[in-house]
């Protein structure tokens, strides 16, 4: 079962969302209910959250800096949907900026909510699928990165985690995770892995290909593909595959030794 953490400052709304879903329906467990920043920082910390849905303005920490503490300052992979009673554009951004999974205003209605919940859940069992079947480290050996620069091995880290999502760049890492110039980022790279950022990327996810048709020989490649990040076009993949390998995804289980 998933675990929850629900945060808004305003008393009513933490026990009416508290009371109108069925979380085990979900298979989620609500581990706490918070009603401020700091608050709800110390609770992500000692529980380890799933899924936290926070409210955007709090005493003490916004639902933006709490997420921005998270995803900087901790090793914690966790699926934030936010609250707010403001559709504010910038507030938006930034959300878009951290990946959020949900972007709710209030008032929300309960199949918002449970909507929300099955997105970010789905998400969570995607990944820890991949997790079972993916060895950490497939192409960079962890050993050896003591040679790079401490952003590198923070790109490789970042990729490691999400090289799934079909819309991952260097451009993006390094204008919403680094906060550094994507230029620079790409010659650095280079200079120090061998290998540019788009073909470090597409060697990963080959190589975690690889793995899953190993691992579930009948799964159709379309779905391998989108595990691997290539959702929005699966000929892509499996033209990149050939590249590879010699052979396309399907060729290429049949000869499994």
């Amino acid at each position: 079962m998933l675990k929850l953490i629900l945060a808004d400052d305003e008393k009513v709304i933490r026990e009416t969302i508290s009371a109108l879903i069925d979380w085990n329906s979900l298979g989620l467990e609500l581990a706490a209910t918070c009603e401020n920043g700091p608050e709800t920082l110390q609770a992500i910390l000692d529980i380890k959250p799933d899924i936290v849905m926070t409210d955007i303005k709090m005493p003490g920490m916004s639902g933006l800096d709490l997420i921005g503490r998270i995803c900087t300052g901790t090793d914690l992979t966790v699926e934030f949907i936010l609250l707010s009673g403001y559709a504010d554009f910038e507030y938006a951004k930034q959300a878009i900026a951290y990946k959020v999974s949900n972007y709710l205003l209030k008032p929300c209605n309960e199949n918002q909510i449970m909507e929300a919940m099955k997105k970010a859940s789905g998400e969570i069992r995607r990944r820890k699928k991949i997790k079972e079947l993916v060895p950490d480290a497939v192409i960079c050996e962890n050993g050896a990165r003591h040679q790079y620069k401490e952003y590198i091995n923070q790109i490789l880290d970042y990729v490691d985690v999400h090289f799934a999502d079909p819309d991952l760049s260097l451009k993006w890492i390094a204008g919403n995770v680094l906060y550094m110039n994507v230029d620079y980022l790409s010659r650095e790279f280079l200079r120090q892995t061998g290998q540019k950022f788009t073909d470090y990327l597409t060697n990963l996810r080959i190589a975690k290909a690889k793995v899953l048709l190993k691992s579930a020989q009948n799964e159709k490649v379309y779905t391998i593909a989108d595990q691997v990040g290539f959702s929005n076009n699966p000929q892509y993949f499996i033209q990149l595959f050939k590249n590879a390998t010699g052979m396309t995804p399907k060729a290429w289980t049949k000869n499994i030794p």
